[in-house]
């Protein structure tokens, strides 16, 4: 199927970010095409990130932000309403291009939809086939128009498919680099306070996640790690990062403030400030390693969801540092050894061997080494906007 009309009228293009990264990697793309493009109308399912550029949402986004196994299929309703009600305004819009960002379970179908309209989709941060469901790879190589990729090795993988593939970068370099003048200050006056014992304290940062289910799963097992630490370390001060979009239930928001400091501001700003962290498995774990500072990786969630995800797996680790390194450079503790006796274990490990820090900061950069200083939104603004 063809529209006819597609490339008459005033020209738009169709988003599908359903999670708070992918609001915030889009938003930064559709910034870029709204700078080259002033009269595109960029819509579909975005956040708050995309609609300070002018993006119109067609449904409300918090509902998209679900993960898991268990947590999608209590909710498989919602998705396949949603995926009716997107694919049916697609078809009445024509846009000039779907862009996909990440978020593979609901967008696979929705760029399916797109290439039976014969609507260009680009793919912006593929699904993670090197890690699970390898199958995607040729599915995406089949439907998609362009794939920009956010990691090195990415492109030998897809290249073996019909759709072109291209490194533009990581984001979360991206984000990083504009932000260095932010950063830096305080990551060189914390490493010279420390250094000079002009600060005695330990700095240990929690990051529970974004995800209201992943918070509830975790922070406790973190906020009892706290309580062990402030028992057998009393040099160790803590903050909790609790985001302001962030949802939970009023006893962890008690339990928070009753051991700990909130802080409710840009996640790199607390990873700058700290000197280790518990960084719950994800994206942050890679903004965690691109700041640099050494921490542990935890993670907890439903037994049936674990054991969907390890059926699913291809390789041996879930952190996005050790997956890009080849090997465990930073410790991943999950599920059953989530527990606040191995966390707390990990942190003084950290704290009293100045030689596993340092190696351990080693390790880290080179991460940053291997990603590069590419600035993905410039690249797929200018892919999308080639297509309009």
């Amino acid at each position: 199927m063809s529209f006819t009309n597609r490339n008459s009228g005033s020209p738009s293009v169709m988003f599908i970010a359903g999670d708070p990264s992918g609001d915030v990697h889009a938003g930064a793309v559709v910034a870029r095409l709204k700078q080259k493009l002033p009269h595109l109308e960029c819509f579909g399912i975005g956040g708050s990130h995309m609609e300070r550029h002018g993006f119109k949402p067609l449904m409300p986004f918090a509902p998209f932000n679900r993960m898991g196994f268990v947590e999608v299929l209590c909710h498989l309703g919602f998705f396949l309403r949603a995926k009716r009600v997107l694919v049916e305004e697609m078809k009445r819009r024509c846009p000039r291009a779907l862009v996909c960002v990440d978020y593979p379970g609901f967008n696979i179908a929705m760029m399916k939809a797109a290439h039976e309209c014969a609507i260009p989709v680009v793919w912006y941060i593929a699904p993670k086939v090197w890690a699970w469901k390898k199958k995607r790879a040729p599915i995406l190589g089949e439907h998609a128009t362009h794939i920009a990729a956010i990691f090195p090795f990415e492109t030998e993988i897809f290249a073996p498919y019909n759709a072109p593939v291209t490194y533009v970068g990581n984001p979360l370099v991206e984000a990083l680099d504009q932000r260095k003048g932010i950063l830096e200050p305080i990551i060189l006056d914390n490493r010279k306070a420390r250094e000079n014992g002009e600060r005695r304290s330990w700095r240990l940062a929690l990051v529970p996640g974004s995800r209201n289910q992943e918070i509830c799963a975790i922070l406790p097992v973190l906020l009892e790690t706290v309580n062990r630490l402030k028992r057998e370390r009393p040099d160790v001060s803590f903050s909790v990062r609790v985001s302001q979009r962030t949802e939970m239930p009023a006893e962890l928001y008690r339990a928070c403030d009753e051991i700990t400091e909130r802080h409710t501001g840009p996640l790199d700003e607390l990873l700058a400030w700290c000197d280790s962290a518990l960084v719950t498995s994800g994206t942050a774990t890679l903004e965690a390693a691109l700041v640099g500072k050494p921490f542990v990786i935890v993670y907890r969630t439903s037994a049936l969801s674990f054991a969907a995800y390890r059926i699913v797996r291809t390789i041996p680790f879930v952190g996005l540092p050790n997956i890009l390194a080849g090997k465990e450079i930073v410790r991943e503790c999950l599920q059953d050894q989530c527990r606040p006796e191995i966390l707390a274990g990990e942190i003084t490990a950290l704290i009293d061997s100045p030689q596993r820090y340092h190696q351990a900061e080693k390790n880290l950069q080179g991460i940053a080494d291997m990603l590069g200083s590419l600035h993905p939104s410039r690249a797929v603004s200018e892919i999308v906007a080639d297509l309009v």
